[in-house]
């Protein structure tokens, strides 16, 4: 992914955007990705007072905070057919499953400690090309947008059900994903929204030989 972030910099520099705060993402250990049960990919929002960093490093030493401890949870179960939250809620457990996944941020210069939609929205829409290969080449199966699905029903030109979005998944038919809707994790309640994730593959919603039943929300 080098050159993709050659270019990713060279872009903003020709735009007048500080390159200095892009903070890298993606595959957090290649090896464990390439040979894990699902190829998942987490997409959030930014990062917090973080100019220039390597968020795949810093995963890959296990979560820190609210927000990678929630990811890791809600990884651990994907991965590993949704045994009890109290399973999934031990360091060994979500330190493994932050290795086995992709992360990424639809902002790629650093933020504040609440991000601002409409220059979250702004960077998605004027990152769009590199953001649509950046996710291409990770090639997920399964993305879940934590507080990102309404950018990326444009960003992917996914179908859905317009009355009820949330209720199920989202197809990228294009590119065989299922997108997965879900709070984003930094302040919610990881066991309640746990529960709501393994409850939507529970009924085959998230299965990508059930992608049609998910699309229709039903």
């Amino acid at each position: 992914m080098d050159d993709l972030w050659a270019r990713w910099r060279a872009f903003y520099e020709e735009r007048g955007i500080r390159a200095s705060q892009i903070c890298v993402d993606g595959i957090v250990d290649p090896t464990r990705f390439a040979a894990a049960p699902k190829r998942i990919l987490f997409v959030l929002r930014e990062v917090n007072d973080w100019p220039g960093g390597d968020l795949r490093p810093f995963l890959a030493a296990g979560p820190r905070y609210q927000t990678w401890h929630n990811v890791a949870r809600w990884a651990a179960g994907l991965l590993d057919g949704w045994p009890p939250y109290d399973v999934v809620d031990r360091f060994d457990r979500m330190h493994d499953a932050l290795r086995q996944i992709a992360a990424i941020n639809l902002k790629k210069t650093t933020g504040g400690s609440v991000a601002d939609l409409s220059v979250v929205n702004t960077f998605a829409a004027h990152d769009r090309e590199l953001l649509v290969e950046q996710i291409e080449r990770i090639g997920p199966q399964i993305i879940v947008a934590c507080g990102t699905f309404d950018q990326l029903v444009w960003l992917l030109d996914l179908t859905f059900n317009p009355d009820a979005p949330w209720r199920g998944t989202a197809q990228d038919a294009a590119r065989g994903i299922t997108v997965v809707p879900c709070r984003h994790p930094v302040r919610c309640n990881g066991a309640r929204v746990y529960k709501e994730l393994m409850e939507k593959f529970a009924a085959g919603r998230g299965d990508r030989g059930s992608m049609d039943e998910g699309v229709r929300g039903s």
